[in-house]
């Protein structure tokens, strides 16, 4: 067989007419229309007379950004699909926007933010009426059920030129935005633009943003709620926060939070024997495990010399609160307690002074979580594996990188905050598209991946009957899944 005979006979010339390279891309569009988004950005963002209506524009920005743009000018991907999209801003036009959106300072950003929480309402209202409920939060191979999940993160994004607010930080130099996302669904609730000299634990930003969260849930969301945050960002203020919302009547909240490794925590571990420590789990609900060296040829063997464990968890509350020296947590909420897990190090891992000691890592983490909790979510294994899903926001992080978060476009700060809004916004529409529209794998995919085989479908454009008619490939593998997509769209009811 010739390798290259795919291209005898074959040439490329111009002058298509009715091809649509981008089609998959009216879904998004459609879905922030048929949510209510549209309408509450357009009311939000004042249009000049005669100018195109600025909600419309920054929702095909939003929209854009989740089909890959990066920089402004790659707004042009949804101007040159007119045929399909019809009137859609030019590059000026979408600069200008964010220009002005800038400029309205706090109080636009306000009414932009409250016009997406309306729309996350009907949203997720719409994700109850077609699952039954808001996804649980998975807990190793448990589910948290009625529980509304938040994490807080921040990630720096580096910058390559000289931008306003763009600073050394820890891991280079750009800036340092800080994020609050809902576990349950992986949709970014709240966000902050941040100066990248900005600390990873600075007590007023988390606050702020924990408000924020909290106030971007719809009301019945509001009343059983999981905060988490790392090491990083973990403050007294914050826990005293935390544990004032926790004492409200008629409200449940439990949080997770990372904790420092001091003086008098080594201590404590110290007179941790070894019959105290619990066996740690994985993802799956199973006990971390390695075969032995001197492990049977049996790999399915269930002989204890043959496995070692990886990891333990343990409770310190007791040993930091009754020390003969008095309470060493006098100073932090009563209803605190405080974990620590142990681990063996990955090849290469850098040890302190203390853990080379004994060769295990060493994590802690505090959290309000009752001690009379009944069933597995009491347990010191799941209480372990309720913190470390915190990596979870990691993982939203790294996709918003992918869309529109990894890059801000612009020297001026006031624009990069609006780009912010705009990646956010694009977020949270990819969030409400796999929840509400699509099924299988596609409900799982990355932005990355949806782009491929949902944003980036080409289809020909037929006209007649008043009407418009996107056709896909019928060889294309993912035709069927694009046209229910645009079918569940269709028919999601108005919103009052």
């Amino acid at each position: 067989m010739n390798a290259t005979a795919w291209s005898r006979g074959l040439d490329v010339v111009g002058g298509g007419t009715g091809v649509v390279s981008h089609a998959g891309l009216v879904l998004l569009r459609q879905l922030a229309d048929r949510t209510g988004l549209t309408a509450g950005l357009s009311a939000a963002l004042p249009s000049p007379d005669g100018g195109l209506d600025r909600g419309r524009v920054f929702a095909d920005l939003a929209c854009a950004i989740a089909d890959g743009a990066r920089v402004i000018s790659d707004f042009r991907v949804m101007g040159d699909q007119d045929e399909v999209f019809g009137q859609v801003a030019s590059v000026p036009t979408a600069w200008r926007t964010l220009k002005e959106t800038a400029a309205g300072g706090d109080r636009t950003r306000r009414r932009v933010t409250a016009a997406i929480d309306k729309a996350r309402r009907y949203a997720w209202s719409q994700v109850i009426a077609r699952h039954g409920q808001l996804p649980p939060v998975q807990v190793a191979d448990r589910q948290l059920t009625g529980i509304t999940c938040i994490r807080l993160d921040a990630t720096v994004v580096p910058a390559h030129s000289d931008k306003e607010q763009a600073q050394p930080n820890f891991k280079g130099f750009g800036h340092h935005p800080l994020l609050a996302e809902c576990d349950n669904v992986r949709e970014p609730l709240a966000w902050m633009m941040r100066p990248g000299s900005a600390g990873s634990n600075t007590a007023a930003d988390h606050l702020t943003l924990l408000d924020e969260a909290i106030a971007a849930l719809p009301p019945q969301f509001r009343r059983k709620l999981m905060v988490t945050c790392d090491g990083a960002g973990a403050s007294h203020d914050l826990v005293k926060r935390l544990d004032k919302l926790a004492s409200r009547r008629g409200y449940e909240l439990v949080y997770s939070i990372g904790w420092a490794l001091a003086e008098r925590e080594k201590t404590a571990l110290k007179l941790v024997p070894d019959t105290a420590w619990e066996a740690a789990i994985d993802a799956g609900g199973k006990v971390r495990e390695r075969r032995s060296e001197m492990a049977c040829g049996n790999q399915r063997c269930g002989h204890r010399a043959c496995w070692i464990q990886e990891a333990h968890v343990t409770e310190l509350t007791g040993l930091l609160r009754k020390r003969p020296d008095g309470d060493r947590l006098k100073a932090w909420p009563t209803t605190m307690r405080v974990f620590a897990r142990r681990e063996r190090p990955h090849p290469g891992a850098q040890l302190t002074l203390f853990e080379a000691q004994d060769g295990w890592r060493y994590t802690l983490w505090a959290t309000n979580l009752p001690a009379d909790t009944r069933g597995w979510r009491g347990q010191c294994a799941y209480i372990d594996a309720g913190h470390r899903v915190h990596a979870r926001v990691e993982d939203v992080i790294r996709t918003g990188k992918d869309t529109g978060l990894g890059h801000f476009p612009s020297r001026h700060y006031g624009m990069n905050k609006a780009w912010l809004d705009a990646s956010m916004t694009a977020c949270i529409l990819l969030s409400w598209l796999r929840h509400l529209a699509l099924d299988g794998k596609l409900a799982k995919a990355e932005p990355k991946t949806l782009r491929y085989r949902v944003f980036h479908t080409a289809a020909r454009l037929v006209r007649g009957g008043r009407r418009k008619t996107l056709k896909i490939a019928a060889t294309w593998p993912w035709a069927t899944a694009i046209t229910t997509a645009w079918k569940r769209i269709q028919t999601l009811p108005h919103p009052t």
